[in-house]
């Protein structure tokens, strides 16, 4: 998306959000974008402060993620971003997909990218559910993409999650394939509940605490992870589970 047309649609987003949910709304949200517009704006002397930083995850060291799209170090995009790169630099050889058009923000596209909404070169606009590949994938990874799904539709369907990871796994997945699943908690309750409940079928899950305003984050059991919220105490994820999933 070029300038003029990015800038295009926030003022329709602005105007619209004046209009339907009045000017405290507006007010507020405007003060939060402008907010982020000056983090942006310092992220060169931001990051290079918080380079050093590190967190533990299964016993290994990672680099905490910074990068001024989406102002990664005040959210969860600075831990789960590193968790998947992980598995992508253990990766092999063969296919891999995206679900949600994520890493394409920060790295070259050397893979394929699967995302309804989002516009670019090489992005294939299906969705998720219907999606049947002529050639499967031996990794599928999604970074805080699904728990959108069915519940941030027009028509709201709380367990299309369900229908999403059944259709990857049959149609998506190659045998003894691998799929990585990044799902920030206390954002769709519905997902939550089939996550706690077992039902979203991962094979393994482990489960990320932010454990501090400055955006540091810790490992943490299952009982721990349940009750989260989403954007109290601190800004958007406050607990991410991360689920693995093998196809024999």
């Amino acid at each position: 998306m070029n300038k003029y047309a990015e800038d295009n649609r926030r003022i329709k987003k602005g105007v619209k959000v004046l209009a339907e949910e009045g000017l405290l709304v507006f007010l507020v949200k405007s003060f939060k974008y402008f907010k982020r517009f000056l983090l942006r704006l310092l992220s060169p002397i931001i990051i290079p402060l918080k380079l050093k930083n590190k967190f533990f995850f299964q016993n290994q060291v990672f680099n905490y993620f910074y990068h001024k799209n989406n102002l990664t170090w005040t959210n969860e995009r600075a831990v789960e971003i590193p968790i998947v790169m992980g598995y992508l630099n253990n990766f092999k050889a063969g296919r891999i997909l995206e679900v949600g058009a994520v890493l394409p923000q920060y790295f070259p596209m050397k893979w394929d990218v699967l995302d309804k909404f989002e516009k670019g070169k090489g992005i294939i606009n299906e969705d998720v559910v219907n999606f049947k590949p002529k050639n499967k994938y031996d990794l599928i990874i999604s970074i805080s993409t699904l728990e959108h799904v069915g519940f941030d539709d027009d028509i709201k369907e709380p367990e299309k999650i369900l229908k999403a990871l059944k259709n990857l796994i049959v149609n998506g997945l190659n045998k003894n394939g691998k799929m990585i699943v990044t799902l920030p908690l206390g954002y769709n309750h519905a997902m939550d509940s089939l996550l706690f409940s077992g039902k979203l079928n991962f094979d393994r899950i482990f489960f990320m605490k932010r454990v501090s305003r400055n955006n540091q984050w810790k490992e943490i059991d299952i009982e721990n992870a349940k009750g989260a919220r989403y954007g109290k105490p601190y800004l958007a994820a406050n607990v991410l589970a991360i689920g693995i999933l093998e196809k024999k």
